[in-house]
Order: structure tokens, then C-alpha cells, then sequence
């Protein structure tokens, strides 16, 4: 008999959820948005690692030019006392 009774709950419950609703109690609420937040957060850490990761490629391209330089600059300088 009680479930008989909880029965036009249960169908109103399955026809929100249908339509996208959900029916959650306040820890079930914290849960996700808990979760949410450490999604969100976990997705921030991996964008600046992405961008700390190219900045050390950048870095590292940068030095190599500026080697380059005082290597160019170097060979000339000796060039031109041979001549």
C-alpha cells in the first residue's frame, strides 16, 4: 500500500527527470558542485601547463638564437682579422 501511495511521486519524479530535471538532496547538490569545481579547476592547471610548457619551449628557442648571434658575431670577427 505505501507504494502505492509514493507511486504519482515516483512517475512525477521520472517525468522531471525526462525533461532534464533532477531531483537531488543538498549533499548530493555539494557533491557535484564540488565536483564541478575540481573539474574546472583541474582543466585550469592543464591550460597553464600547456602555457608554461610553451613558454619554456620559447625560452629555450630564444636562447638558442642568442647563441647564434654571438656565434655569428664571433666568426666575423675572426674572418675579418684573416683578411
Amino acid at each position: 500500500m505505501c507504494f502505492l501511495q509514493d507511486f504519482p511521486h515516483a512517475i512525477s519524479n521520472l517525468e522531471s527527470h525526462r525533461k532534464g530535471a533532477v531531483n537531488m538532496d543538498s549533499r548530493e547538490q555539494k557533491r557535484l558542485a564540488t565536483t564541478r569545481e575540481q573539474m574546472e579547476n583541474a582543466k585550469e592547471r592543464t591550460d597553464l601547463s600547456s602555457e608554461l610548457e610553451q613558454d619554456l619551449e620559447n625560452l629555450g628557442l630564444q636562447r638558442r638564437m642568442k647563441q647564434l648571434e654571438l656565434e655569428n658575431k664571433f666568426l666575423k670577427k675572426q674572418n675579418d682579422e684573416l683578411v
